[in-house]
């Protein structure tokens, strides 16, 4: 039996987070629509996101 694991992406750098990788995944605070995953290196950098919904932008 084979199963797929499905890894989250950063939303600021497009990199793949690992299980263990010190990271963070909130809800948009503007439109609670979208689940933003942030990296540690791109929160360190405080690196801009964006939703792609409600095209939100923040640290």
């Amino acid at each position: 039996m084979s199963t797929s694991l499905t890894l989250p992406v950063c939303s600021c750098c497009n990199k793949h987070i690992m299980p263990n990788d010190k990271c963070v995944k909130f809800m948009c605070p503007e439109c609670g629509a979208v689940l933003v995953w942030r990296c540690q290196s791109c929160r360190e950098a405080a690196r801009t996101y964006t939703c792609p919904t409600c095209k939100f932008s923040g640290p």
